[in-house]
């Protein structure tokens, strides 16, 4: 059965690639669950490998405590922060890719469809 990601970052995978989808916990006390997640929460998106290319992608948060790095470069580590628990990683094959640039955030949003894979 297909799965839409939703990502809050610029993965251009084409169609076809196989990947590797890692999902991190919700780690909020249960108090706290009703409220709406943020794109600061790490648990809202997940990371992906694009297996074809061994090109990760993934949000700062899943890369830093700190903010976003500004405008300078920033030395990003190549894999996720290890602090992070993992709740689920899966591998699938992108069915389609579709990058929107966000306006007001001046950021491209990506939307995989993607067929999980055994």
């Amino acid at each position: 059965m297909a799965l839409t990601l939703a990502l809050n970052y610029p993965a251009a995978i084409p169609a076809g690639h196989k990947i590797e989808v890692t999902e991190f916990a919700d780690t909020r006390p249960e108090k706290k669950r009703y409220k709406t997640l943020t794109w600061a929460d790490p648990c809202q998106y997940p990371a992906v490998l694009d297996l074809d290319t061994g090109i990760r992608y993934m949000s700062h948060v899943h890369a830093s405590r700190g903010g976003n790095g500004g405008f300078m470069p920033h030395p990003y580590p190549l894999v996720p922060r290890n602090d992070l628990p993992v709740s689920r990683v899966y591998q699938a094959v992108v069915k389609a890719c579709t990058l929107v640039m966000v306006d007001a955030f001046e950021n491209q949003h990506t939307t995989l469809l993607v067929e999980p894979v055994e």
